[in-house]
């Protein structure tokens, strides 16, 4: 039976096998204000606690005739859910009692007791249970906290018996907290390492405050190695009794990796004043010594950057000038999983300095060397030598050949050995670039090449270098050997063109062509006119549209070029980007507006605008498709465009019009 229910008010159920009973206490527990259900028997408990979530205690007979007694039915009732259990009974001896305090506590109330003891009895149970109810939900919180944090959180007794442990702790002993509890360092780490551990326990505990130590940690379930911070504190009861220690260790490598670089930064910027005298010496003195110097002292870094940018651009073959020491001086296209895992970890980073070291040895000018890393990418070097010292090297690295067979397994456990995201490292791994040994080789041929160019930068061209006359006789061999170089990997590219048969690849190599002959034009420009740092924009325009003509093979008398170009110099900063982006419109003309050597006119003009120009590439084609977005296109050659538009402090636009119009704002 049921009594009328009241809004927040408790729900009991009775269970009681004696009907009058049931009753009469159903009446009682409506007048204490609970409302109340009654079932007369153990099974109908359990479905009842099954269906009912709404239930808030129990007031439990334990004798219930037939089927299962009241004992039984708590056990099976607890199995479902947490509830308050108040036992019902005529028994008093102690064996009963001792048999419900094994199922549950929350109280045992003698049958006639009177309506007092009941009453208190069950809001006893009430308050016990909600205070249960609290502490664990407390408890899960702190144990959610402890659990999350990306620390080592440990708890031992003061024998250094394991009580409790989080998640990251879990991965050091790589066992699950189940596995550890009751268990020392003993049964988990070697003994030197278990001793230690002990040691740092008992200075903690004997120094009654939290003590600080570094470790290095090695976790047993991926291999990941690193440094950290651990801090050890005793705690007591409140007698004020030592009963254990609370451990935590945070992570610090990256934060030492950072402190060692300062510090190495700090000591370079505190080089000796003697170094620094004997290199001002040996620049501003005949008699100087060339040994004093440094290739960073000799080379000009900033303008071999940029030319290597340019390079990359054009190739996507990467470069590292690194000197003797092993300080970077120039750099482009390095792959993520080098400067993202490799250079990174440590022992990775030590197999980068190792592959260094072998390519470097005995290398002689001139030539270049190849060597597979113990990180499973090859890496090629070719020395610089200036008067006979060895100074620095050219790196070409961090790639694999097509014709390699990458075993993915064995990156996936190198991945897990120095505790890379493995998801991570396999993208960084498939972003690493497959090149043809023919390629490479050209490549290499072309550093080399400019290996020689730098050091023919000696110490006696400084000396000559001091007079402007010897320094432009330097750069003009500079542009002409550069000028040399693009046209050798020009027709390394061209001549290898004819056995490619896959359209698309034919397509992506010409391309590569026309934007490599851009850059070679402004240095025949340079040499022509005699200028270190500026062109002819006029005569820039109409060399590099006949080239692109002769790359393209266009008929003269189908497709016309027409320029109308303003008088003006541009220094060779913005020269190089807007050939580039030139280069790419007039080749889009050729291939979308006169597909075929279809008739045509493509329009080419630059006038100034206050402090800007503005260059314009117009067709009479079809024009651009309705729903074409240039800014969002696939076309890498577009995306280049763009970028280099915003390089020159400009932008590159699509005007409305008959056919395709192209603008481009620069400053003159």
């Amino acid at each position: 039976m049921r009594g009328d229910v009241i809004p927040d008010m408790r729900k009991l159920l009775l269970v009681e096998d004696d009907a009058f009973t049931a009753r009469v206490l159903a009446l009682t527990l409506s007048r204490f204000g609970y409302d109340t259900l009654t079932a007369s028997g153990g099974e109908q408990a359990v479905d009842l606690v099954r269906s009912d979530g709404t239930i808030d205690l129990i007031l439990m007979d334990i004798d219930l005739g037939g089927g299962i007694d009241g004992t039984e039915a708590a056990r099976r009732i607890l199995a479902i859910r947490k509830l308050p259990i108040v036992f019902l009974t005529s028994h008093s001896e102690r064996e009963m009692v001792e048999k419900v305090k094994g199922i549950t506590r929350y109280g045992y109330v003698i049958k006639n007791a009177g309506d007092f003891v009941l009453q208190s009895s069950i809001e006893m149970a009430f308050e016990l249970f909600d205070t249960h109810e609290k502490l664990r939900r407390e408890e899960s919180r702190l144990r959610t906290l402890v659990q999350t944090i990306p620390d080592l959180v440990w708890l031992k007794d003061r024998y250094g018996v394991y009580l409790q442990c989080n998640g990251m702790f879990e991965r050091f002993f790589g066992a699950k907290e189940a596995d550890i509890v009751g268990k020392t360092d003993f049964d988990f780490v070697d003994g030197e390492l278990a001793q230690f551990f002990r040691e740092h326990d008992r200075l903690a505990m004997e120094a009654g405050k939290p003590t600080r130590n570094e470790e290095w940690l090695t976790f047993a379930s991926d291999g990941r190695r690193g440094l950290f911070e651990t801090i050890k504190t005793p705690l007591k009861d409140e007698k004020g009794d030592l009963v254990g220690i609370l451990g935590i260790a945070r992570d610090i490598t990256e934060r030492k990796q950072a402190e060692e670089s300062l510090h190495q930064s700090r000591e370079a910027l505190q080089e000796s004043e003697e170094r620094v005298k004997a290199k001002l010496e040996t620049i501003l003195s005949p008699e100087g010594e060339i040994a004093s110097l440094d290739l960073e002292d000799i080379i000009d870094a900033k303008r071999l950057q940029r030319l290597m940018d340019d390079f990359f651009l054009l190739t996507n073959m990467g470069i590292g000038i690194i000197d003797i020491r092993g300080k970077i001086l120039v750099a482009t296209g390095w792959q993520d999983i080098c400067t993202r895992f490799h250079r990174v970890n440590p022992e990775t980073c030590e197999y980068c300095r190792e592959s260094d070291f072998e390519l470097t040895q005995g290398i002689e000018p001139g030539t270049f060397k190849e060597y597979r890393c113990k990180n499973n990418l090859w890496d090629i070097a070719t020395p610089i030598y200036i008067g006979g010292k060895h100074l620095g090297n050219i790196f070409l690295g961090q790639f694999f050949y097509t014709d390699d067979e990458i075993d993915y397994e064995a990156f996936r456990a190198q991945a897990r050995k120095f505790g890379f995201d493995e998801a991570d490292y396999i993208a960084a791994l498939d972003r690493a670039p497959r090149w043809t040994r023919e390629r490479v080789s050209a490549t290499m041929r072309f550093y080399t090449d400019l290996a020689g160019l730098v050091s023919n930068l000696s110490y006696g061209n400084i000396k000559l270098a001091r007079a402007l006359e010897e320094k432009e006789l330097l750069l003009k061999e500079l542009k002409h050997r550069v000028k040399n170089s693009l046209a050798i990997v020009s027709s390394l590219i061209s001549m290898n063109m004819d056995r490619i048969a896959d359209e698309r690849d034919s397509r992506i190599f010409l391309e590569a062509v026309g934007r490599i002959n851009s850059i070679s034009a402004i240095y025949e420009q340079l040499n022509s006119t005699g200028s270190l740092d500026r062109i002819d924009l006029d005569a820039y325009v109409r060399d590099l549209v006949g080239m692109l003509a002769e790359t393209y093979t266009v008929d003269p008398e189908k497709i016309r070029f027409t320029r109308n170009i303003e008088s003006m110099d541009l220094p060779l900063k913005v020269a190089a980007p807007l050939g580039l982006i030139l280069n790419e419109l007039i080749t889009n003309a050729i291939k979308y507006a006169y597909p075929g050597n279809a008739d045509g006119e493509v329009r080419i003009s630059v006038e100034r605008s206050g402090d800007s120009a503005i260059l314009r590439v117009a067709d009479d084609g079809p024009g651009l498709p309705q729903d074409f977005d240039p800014e969002r296109a696939d076309s890498l050659g577009l995306r280049i465009a763009f970028m280099l538009a915003e390089q020159i402090g400009g932008r590159l636009i699509f005007e409305e019009g008959g056919g395709t119009n192209a603008a481009v704002t620069f400053k003159a």
